[in-house]
């Protein structure tokens, strides 16, 4: 479909445009939406106006601060008439740029961290784009807002994205299963994601990776011409902090006794709690947050998604909201075994890009459609992500780190789409970087499952916990020891457990380092425990004996620890403290 603003130019015949295009919203797609913003930022690309004056501070606007006084700028106008086409196009059910449960962050509760004065009187050129992206960007050019100076490291990253090869599934697959082959990309796929997903990511064709590549890049300009902050800086301010998510009954109560294990280890570090609207109104349960020296904060342009299994998408805008500069971020259920303020300083975190993810159970499948769209071959060399716990700087990479931030929010806030490629806002993460192509560290280990042994079935491991692992080896140890509990499946356990018994073993591979190749051939699942409900178990897969070379299998092999046996009995108190500060098993 021909968009009406590619034939007519200037500011209001585009809002003419989007409002006629929003009377025949049912037939307008995400890529119409894309292309009518990118041509007009296109067509606007002559010598920028001055900015115009401040205006008065009784003047509320759905912008940051400094859209406020820029506010004649022709790309600003541009990224109003889009945030308020998207509102529109939302009712139809259509996917829009902007996506339906996406509203723009109000001037009263933006942080100054967020926004930034920028020179807008010159453009850069842009760097060349591919011809096959002229349906959405009609002069193969980027979007002037990318184009300011400041923003010239994201803009060549952006284009560099554009540029990398598109494939159809067919061809795609194939070269995947080149470097990611079976039976290792079969075994360790989540396989309720690859049953559930499979035909989706057969669908994805060429049209759809180019679309959804420029919607990443439209989404990052409509950012940055609203006037917020896209890269980070070192001046930007903000300090280190935690950052926490929460709100329902359980997820507060959850928080609470985080927020009082924190304070036990001794973390003097401030902390921000944000929740959706609507929830964490119960004045008690605020005043001890705030007794505890949390910062009570409702993230803004977000919402709680009703019928839905968890609402993973208020992660990444919290992150990006705080106003933290430099941030551990924590899930409710996720309680560290010691003070963690020295992962800031750790040399895996200062050395590469000054971000740091953690390790899930799988890996994606060659034929997932995340890395035709990402446009880099399948390889086994990471696993998916595990984001009960983040380390960041957002001015790392150069302050590309932000650009990723805002790049994983949009993702989980277009989750009916992204959701599908990413299980949850946990691998959006790990795809915001590498679409940057910018740094991170990973754990040094890979997790352990944590639970216990299951009397009604003989004493069979029950794991319901994620062990992570710290980033340095402290005075004492060999090895990096155990840092985050991240009790994922506590909460979905029953059986009258008392103290004493919920924390007690651990499973894991002799050798577990990160990119221990043997790890390829480890089966780690979920199944449903006998008297108590989900557990993980760990074990070799299917065939590794067949498959595994001997001289990575030799001296390879599952053991179950008790924790009293761990070096450094680094549990010793942890249950006793998880009990009297009101841990507690099951809820949701």
């Amino acid at each position: 479909m021909r968009s009406h603003a590619e034939t007519e130019s200037g500011p209001s015949n585009v809002r003419a445009a989007l409002l006629t295009s929003t009377q025949r919203r049912s037939t307008l797609d995400s890529e119409d939406v894309i292309r009518v913003f990118v041509t007009t930022q296109n067509q606007m690309s002559g010598p920028p106006r001055p900015a115009r004056s401040r205006l008065p501070l009784g003047v509320s606007l759905p912008l940051p601060p400094v859209a406020r006084r820029v506010l004649g700028h022709p790309v600003v106008l541009v990224a109003l008439v889009l945030t308020a086409s998207s509102f529109l196009l939302s009712a139809s059910g259509s996917i829009g740029l902007l996506p339906s449960s996406w509203t723009a962050p109000s001037s009263s509760s933006s942080s100054s961290s967020l926004s930034i004065d920028l020179d807008t009187t010159t453009l850069l050129p842009s760097p060349p784009l591919p011809d096959s992206y002229v349906r959405w960007f009609p002069s193969l050019s980027l979007p002037p807002s990318l184009l300011l100076p400041a923003h010239a490291p994201l803009a060549s990253r952006l284009a560099a994205l554009l540029a990398r090869p598109v494939h159809a599934h067919d061809t795609g697959t194939a070269l995947n299963h080149a470097s990611c082959p079976s039976p290792e990309t079969d075994q360790l796929v989540n396989p309720d994601q690859y049953d559930g997903e499979h035909a989706f990511w057969e669908r994805l064709g060429e049209h759809d990776v180019r679309g959804r590549r420029s919607q990443v890049v439209g989404w990052l300009a409509d950012r940055a011409a609203s006037g917020y902050r896209v890269l980070g800086a070192e001046d930007m301010g903000g300090g280190r902090g935690v950052v926490l998510t929460g709100g329902n009954q359980d997820t507060t109560l959850r928080m609470l006794t985080l927020l009082r294990h924190l304070r036990r280890l001794g973390v003097d570090l401030p902390v921000e709690v944000f929740h959706y609207a609507g929830e964490l109104t119960n004045r008690a349960h605020r005043d001890e947050i705030e007794s505890l020296g949390g910062t009570i904060r409702e993230v803004d342009g977000v919402h709680k998604v009703d019928g839905v299994w968890k609402n993973f998408q208020i992660k990444g805008l919290a992150i990006v909201q705080s106003s933290f500069r430099e941030l551990l971020y924590l899930d409710s259920d996720n309680l560290p075994l010691r003070d963690p303020t020295h992962l800031f300083s750790a040399p895996a975190y200062v050395e590469r890009g000054r971000a740091v993810f953690y390790p899930d159970l799988s890996k994606d499948h060659a034929d997932n459609a995340i890395w035709r769209i990402v446009g880099e071959p399948c390889t086994l060399d990471d696993w998916t992500f595990e984001s009960g716990q983040i380390v960041v700087d957002k001015a790392g990479n150069d302050g590309l780190n932000l650009a990723a931030l805002w790049l994983a929010a949009h993702m989980q806030a277009d989750m009916s789409f992204w959701f599908h490629l990413c299980g949850g806002d946990k691998d959006t993460f790990r795809w915001a970087w590498r679409m940057l192509d910018i740094e991170f560290a990973r754990s040094p280990k890979w997790m352990s499952p944590l639970g216990f042994l299951n009397a009604h079935e003989g004493g069979r491991f029950c794991g319901h916990t994620m062990l992570q692992y710290d980033l340095v080896t402290p005075p004492g140890y060999t090895s990096p020891p155990p840092l985050f509990v991240h009790a994922n499946l506590l909460k979905h356990l029953g059986g009258g457990l008392a103290k004493g018994q919920v924390f007690t073993h651990l499973k894991r591979f002799k050798r577990d380092a990160y990119a221990e190749p043997s790890l390829n051939y480890a089966h780690l699942w979920v199944y449903n425990g006998r008297g108590r409900g989900m557990c993980t178990d760990l074990e070799w897969n299917v065939g590794w004996e067949q498959n595994l070379p001997a001289d990575v299998r030799d001296g390879q092999g599952v053991e179950l620890v008790p924790l009293d046996e761990l070096e450094g009995r680094p549990f010793d108190g942890f249950e006793d403290a998880f009990w009297e500060l009101g841990g507690r098993v099951g809820g949701w």
